[in-house]
């Protein structure tokens, strides 16, 4: 599997260097947030995309979390940024809440609630954020809305660690699969 990953990564990359070269040769006329595929930028970004993805895994947050961010500093105009972001996060939650469902383990009463709850936070953030964009003419809102977004869930998931550890008295003991524990 890592062969193929590696074989088509190395495929895509030499595409996209041939195509950045072709473009610079004739002077094409880059936009604000178009990113530029050279020799650096393809080996850069897929390394800290692949390290995104390895740590959303890990604490279990969405790709558009740590990803959001990221297109933000390739230059990425904000609301593409913003809207590629809301659709990782879409298909990470729907993953998420199926497999929740498939094991059994969703209370569809907190599950209703949540998502009445969601739908109109997103819809009076959505409101918010557009009538501030079109009132000041700027696109900075939704670089700071993301930023705050991610810096509140990386304050809220260290006080939620901290609460779990001080209620089990301190770090768990390594258990699962790995450690033969269950």
């Amino acid at each position: 599997m890592l062969g193929w990953i590696l074989l088509i990564s190395f495929f895509a990359r030499s595409y996209l260097v041939r195509k950045h070269e072709i473009k610079e040769a004739v002077g094409f006329p880059y936009v604000e947030g178009d990113i530029k595929w050279d020799s650096r930028a393809t080996i850069v970004y897929p390394v800290i995309c692949a390290a995104a993805g390895f740590f959303a895994g890990m604490f279990g947050v969405g790709g558009g979390i740590v990803k959001g961010p990221l297109m933000l500093a390739m230059g990425v105009h904000p609301k593409v940024s913003s809207a590629s972001s809301a659709c990782m996060i879409l298909f990470t939650s729907f993953t998420a809440t199926t497999s929740f469902v498939v094991f059994g383990l969703l209370d569809m009463d907190y599950a209703a609630v949540c998502m009445s709850l969601g739908f109109v936070a997103t819809l009076v953030g959505q409101i918010g954020l557009f009538y501030l964009m079109e009132k000041f003419q700027r696109n900075s809102y939704i670089a700071f809305s993301i930023g705050g977004i991610v810096l509140l869930s990386a304050f809220l998931m260290t006080i939620q660690s901290l609460i779990s550890m001080a209620d089990s008295g301190g770090p768990r003991p390594p258990s699962g699969i790995c450690t033969g524990k269950q």
